[in-house]
């Protein structure tokens, strides 16, 4: 901070006092211009909650434009940022804590009410006409619901040995106040969104394939290039199809290239072409197709779209099945990186001249597309019953149990012998003991449960749906000594249960990724994307190699006494 803006906090206050010694008089100084010291700047906004918008303008002295910051909650409750395209934000608890920050600020000093000063001060207006742009400040606008202003103010900079305590003014007023600013306030894209892109876990990647093909642009087709396909077995171990018998998986390098699917962050946004749909297919006008091919992207006369830097895709347990589309490297910082403000190519120099300071190149657009295939999930083995046909098939095994152990108790009373029908066990064995049934009922499908003298034994059955005895699949007669296998059904059905559900999720999931991905494509960090580009050599590593024989005699085995004592 210079001497002079140091000089305005220490004689501010006399200055005003001079103006109004002059004014009113020798000994008639007039103290109220200095009353709303202490007073908080906006008694109307009490509530943060309120605040549904907020405006942040700034000037850039680089670039001598306006840098505009949003952040808007519609009516139907949704965040979104307008000075990105509309991206959706994660912005309730950001909101409040930016908001929060201006409700009881205070008007801690008065400093000047100077206009010259605002320049030394920098609360300049950013957005006010002016030749002049040194001092200006930064414009922060609350609104609510409305539209109404509920907080507007323009902070400018730092009082030199007291943190935290900035010069301030609000919007066409002269005066600049010294305010405890508590600067919960962020203009940074990465704090109002979820940075998390694919949100993917190692653990749930099954699959994945490296398309390094590239694209002849003149000819407008695909050379194909290394294609490596690694999945994991039912044990969890990665397997690199292709590899050679001496080779194995790498699996330090694979969950290397697995955990960096997952520290993918989202940098920066664009608005996608609107004749793309969500699967990255569709027929977009020329100027769409030009706007794509500079950031990297391809369609081919097939109506497909390619990227210059190949593809990757992987797999999800849950059948949602990930592509990746790698384009070009983004240049700049900053707005030129976040929101494409002022985004360029750096210019190539001319044949003798040295070239333009180079543009910083850690970033590289990305597409994502994610799609459900139920081939995916692993269907379950066992025979498929409807709901309704399981209910049956339990009630006529519960009506066969309690059968089963009324007999048994009829043997317990008849010296092991069966009764020679079943009606026999709804009679009373005398005038004081119940019957060991009160009825015989029906099977679920109507019929008279089967019941056979086999020797000294019996045989129990009801025929099934199908009622034919001895039918097959859904129709299987139910038998009292096979009950074992009713269970094995309803395990077999909870499992199809599963797997609906696992597709309905499924499904859910991959519409819910199309809806986000769809409108965007990406910028992201470039070291990442090495990352994701491993090589084929970068993936297998050599087996370990078995133990040699000795000459002459077989390998030692563990624990056997080898010449000199040792083991």
């Amino acid at each position: 901070m210079n001497e002079s803006i140091k000089t305005i906090t220490f004689v501010g206050a006399s200055a005003l006092l001079c103006v109004l010694a002059t004014l009113t008089g020798p000994g008639k100084v007039d103290n109220t211009l200095f009353s709303d010291e202490g007073q908080v700047l906006f008694p109307e906004f009490t509530d943060a909650s309120l605040a549904t918008e907020l405006r942040v303008a700034s000037y850039d002295d680089g670039s001598t434009e306006i840098r505009q910051f949003n952040v808007r909650r519609d009516d139907k409750g949704i965040w979104t940022i307008p000075s990105h395209g509309n991206y959706p934000a994660d912005a309730k608890t950001r909101m409040a804590k930016s908001a929060t920050m201006m409700l009881g600020m205070q008007r801690d000093r008065v400093i000047s009410d100077i206009v010259d000063d605002h320049g030394k001060c920098g609360v300049v207006d950013p957005e006010e006409e002016s030749l002049d742009t040194k001092g200006r400040g930064t414009k922060v606008v609350f609104k609510n619901a409305s539209g109404q202003e509920l907080a507007t103010l323009i902070i400018g900079k730092e009082l030199e040995g007291s943190p935290g305590m900035h010069f301030v003014r609000l919007p066409g007023k002269k005066r600049v106040y010294a305010a405890k600013f508590d600067n919960q306030l962020s203009t940074k894209f990465a704090d109002w969104i979820e940075t998390d892109l694919l949100k993917a876990k190692t653990w749930d990647i099954a699959k994945v394939v490296f398309d390094n093909y590239s694209v002849d642009e003149q000819a407008q087709k695909i050379k194909e290039g290394d294609r490596i396909i690694v999945r994991k077995d039912e044990a969890s171990k990665w397997i690199v199809e292709g590899t050679a018998e001496t080779d194995t998986a790498n699996e330090d390098k694979l969950r290397e290239v697995t955990e960096s699917l997952g520290q993918i962050k989202i940098v920066g946004v664009r608005k996608k072409p609107a004749g793309l749909d969500a699967r990255l297919q569709g027929g977009p006008a020329l100027q769409d197709a030009l706007n794509l091919q500079s950031k990297g992207y391809f369609l081919l006369r097939d109506g497909s779209l390619r990227s210059n830097e190949g593809d990757l895709s992987f797999e999800s347990k849950n059948g949602v099945r990930y592509t990746l589309r790698f384009g070009e490297i983004v240049y700049g910082e900053g707005e030129a990186i976040t929101s494409g403000e002022g985004d360029a190519k750096p210019d190539a120099p001319k044949d003798g001249q040295q070239g333009p300071t180079p543009l910083a190149g850690n970033n590289r657009y990305l597409m994502v597309s994610a799609e459900f295939d139920e081939s995916l999930l692993q269907k379950p083995s066992g025979m498929r019953l409807a709901d309704d046909v399981i209910a049956q098939r339990r009630e006529a095994q519960q009506q066969i149990e309690a059968i089963v152990n009324a007999i048994e108790l009829y043997k317990q009373k008849n010296e092991g012998k069966v009764p020679p029908s079943l009606q026999e066990l709804t009679k009373k064995p005398n005038e004081t003991d119940a019957a060991l049934l009160t009825e015989l009922k029906q099977d679920p499908w109507g019929q008279d449960l089967v019941y056979a003298l086999e020797g000294e034994g019996y045989k129990l059955f009801s025929k099934g749906p199908d009622q034919v005895e001895g039918g097959v699949g859904m129709g299987q007669d139910l038998v009292a000594a096979l009950l074992a296998g009713e269970d094995e059904l309803r395990r077999s059905a909870d499992q199809w249960r599963e797997f609906d559900s696992k597709i309905a999720e499924g499904k859910k999931e991959a519409d819910g990724l199309a809806r986000r991905f769809g409108p965007w494509y990406y910028v992201i960090d470039n070291a990442l994307f090495t990352k994701l580009k491993p090589a084929r050599t970068d993936l297998v590593k050599p087996k370990d190699a078995p133990a040699e024989t000795p000459v002459g005699g077989d390998a030692p085995v563990p624990g056997d006494v080898l010449p000199g004592g040792g083991k």
